[in-house]
């Protein structure tokens, strides 16, 4: 076998699409994406120095320099729904795992995945920071046929250091941890971000004053979810006890252990004798709720 042949079978070059740099020296498509959602993300100019130098470097969302609220995610995209008229339905998450911290000279949403560094060395435990779990919970229940006919009014998340998030159930979640994270982080700097197109002045995502009852709809029967409630309920039945004028509110936790202890709550039931994650219980209160409605 000559020379030129066996150096041909034995010499190895990744694909072009795969390559990090083209011939010519420049960035590749995906990479220059990547800085310029990270650009548009956390700007210097956004940033103001921390006034308190706490060891775990997690500022107050009120030391954050204030802004008017502008939309800089190019990925934001709203869903197309269709209005039922009557009384709808009201989510509210508490506990939701979602930190801001400065690391690396910018403002990020604390992820295990990516700052266990950085948690290591600031003592955190790694089950307090998970935003993966709001993340799914909201990718699964703005996806449902429920939101998609228009019958959620609202969705309320409530981190652990306090802060009230209100959604509009037409936003769209970015489908990576990455970009959600990156997407709060921006919510956290701006106070609201508005959609793109025929929505550009609509916001899709805002920090509201609490408490969260202030915005809850007049007459509204709050529900609460807990393994730990002594009354054990079908879905399906307890809604048929519930008059169809009122609109029902569920107060789901959204963290990784524990449970929520609020008293707001009108009534406290058990879907399961187990511990179900907030997204196992989103999917079954919509289940329960399609069904009766006809939903399909």
């Amino acid at each position: 076998m000559g020379r030129s042949v066996w150096r041909r079978l034995t010499s190895y070059r990744r694909p072009r699409k795969l390559r990090r740099m083209s011939d010519n020296g420049e960035k590749s498509d995906m990479e220059l994406r990547e800085r310029e959602w990270n650009d548009d993300i956390v700007p210097d100019e956004m940033l103001e120095a921390n006034p308190r130098q706490a060891p775990d470097c997690i500022p107050e969302i009120s030391s954050l320099k204030s802004m008017e609220s502008v939309s800089l995610l190019p990925g934001i995209r709203v869903q197309s729904s269709r209005q039922e008229s009557g009384p709808g339905v009201v989510f509210v998450f508490e506990q939701a795992s979602l930190v801001l911290a400065r690391v690396n000279k910018s403002y990020q949403i604390l992820n295990p995945d990516e700052h266990g560094g950085f948690m290591k060395k600031h003592n955190l435990d790694r089950r307090d920071y998970r935003p993966d779990i709001i993340h799914e919970v909201l990718k699964r229940l703005l996806g449902r046929p429920l939101n998609m006919t228009g019958r959620i009014q609202a969705v309320y998340v409530k981190t652990i250091q306090g802060y009230l998030i209100k959604i509009d159930p037409i936003t769209v979640i970015p489908p990576t941890l990455k970009l959600f994270c990156a997407m709060i982080s921006q919510l956290f700097q701006k106070l609201s971000i508005k959609g793109s197109g025929r929505h550009k002045n609509r916001k899709l995502l805002q920090m509201i004053q609490n408490p969260v009852t202030m915005h809850l709809p007049a007459g509204s029967h709050k529900i609460g979810l807990s393994s730990t409630s002594s009354k054990a309920v079908d879905l399906g039945e307890y809604f048929d006890t519930i008059s169809n004028d009122r609109t029902l509110v569920f107060v789901i936790g959204a963290m990784a252990h524990g449970k929520i202890d609020i008293n707001y709550m009108d009534d406290f039931v058990a879907v399961s004798s187990l511990p179900l994650s907030a997204r196992a219980c989103v999917s079954l209160i919509c289940d329960a709720l399609e069904w009766q409605q006809r939903i399909l």
